[in-house]
């Protein structure tokens, strides 16, 4: 169902609930406030009308009888909220001092209320008190009939002293924001010595050294999963460079003596191939992992 409330909005609800709706609307035009019709006036009139009812106001305060002035009287329509804890009270002598009696039964109400309270709470700590003590000498008791008669007086004693010194709570204070840093030294190892943990003495040490070669890795690997060939030839390069280098030294060195050498042998000399043959017995062309790592960034 479509109906207008009586602010000219278009509603809908059910039609079971229209009643309710419009006797609700009918409450809230009840209780607004009708505006002012003495819009169109001047400021003169308005002043005008001020004035007529601060007379009022001084009549009224002359019939009453003389007395203290207080701050109600003072306000003069204030517009300010001064909070919760403010109370209103009447400019009426008679109900203000009623209002003061209610106010001051109301305290000593929540004051009594506080008190038992708190007793409450005092009566609930002596009974668990009781409780605890009665539990620690039965404690006691039974520790002195095992015979443990140092354990029972060391419970007796810290009874003792709980009941009499209650330990205050530390203080945090927001100034002190500064750590100590404190720099230990290990004392239980000699130097040059390295340290072994408790939990590890006696123990063998998992991990032996490596005694297997890389011949034997090799032969155990399956083929499926052996780099390509590929990669070996610029290995066999690698090492013919290697090797020259290192014959260098020896060529230089015997340039002097290259005269007495007859012609024929060096003839025979230059017919002899700069690659080395390949024999059956050749090393692996990888000894290690460095030397296929450097093989890798050469070819890449």
């Amino acid at each position: 169902v479509d109906y207008v409330d009586f602010l000219g909005r278009s509603r809908r609800c059910m039609k079971k609930d229209l009643p309710s709706l419009l006797k609700m609307d009918q409450e809230l035009q009840g209780k607004r406030q009708e505006p002012d019709g003495n819009t169109l006036l001047s400021e003169d009139m308005k002043r005008e009308l001020q004035r007529q009812q601060w007379e009022k106001e001084e009549e009224a305060a002359l019939r009453r009888p003389m007395g203290p002035i207080h701050y109600e009287d003072i306000r003069e329509n204030e517009a300010r909220q001064l909070g919760v804890g403010y109370f209103a009270f009447s400019r009426d002598q008679e109900l203000r001092h009623k209002q003061r009696a209610t106010l001051d039964m109301l305290r000593e109400q929540t004051l009594d209320q506080r008190n038992k309270r708190e007793q409450l709470k005092e009566k609930r700590k002596a009974a668990l008190d009781t409780r605890l003590s009665k539990l620690r000498a039965r404690k006691i008791k039974k520790l002195r009939e095992a015979g443990l008669e140092e354990e029972a007086e060391k419970l007796e004693n810290g009874e003792v002293k709980g009941a009499a010194e209650e330990p205050e709570p530390p203080r945090v204070t927001a100034a002190s924001r500064k750590v100590e840093v404190v720099i230990q030294e290990r004392r239980d190892t000699k130097p040059g010595v390295p340290y072994v943990r408790e939990w590890d003495k006696g123990k063998e040490l998992m991990f032996g050294q490596w005694e297997k070669k890389q011949e034997e890795l090799r032969d155990e690997r399956d083929p499926e999963f052996a780099p390509p060939s590929d990669y070996f030839l610029g290995q066999k390069k690698d090492d013919y460079y290697r090797t020259q280098n290192q014959q260098m030294p020896l060529v230089q060195g015997g340039s002097s003596s290259a005269g007495d050498v007859p012609p024929s042998a060096q003839a025979s000399n230059s017919n002899i191939p700069d690659k080395p043959a390949d024999t059956p017995n050749q090393e692996p062309l990888y000894q290690s992992l460095d030397d296929m790592l450097s093989y890798y960034r050469q070819v890449t």
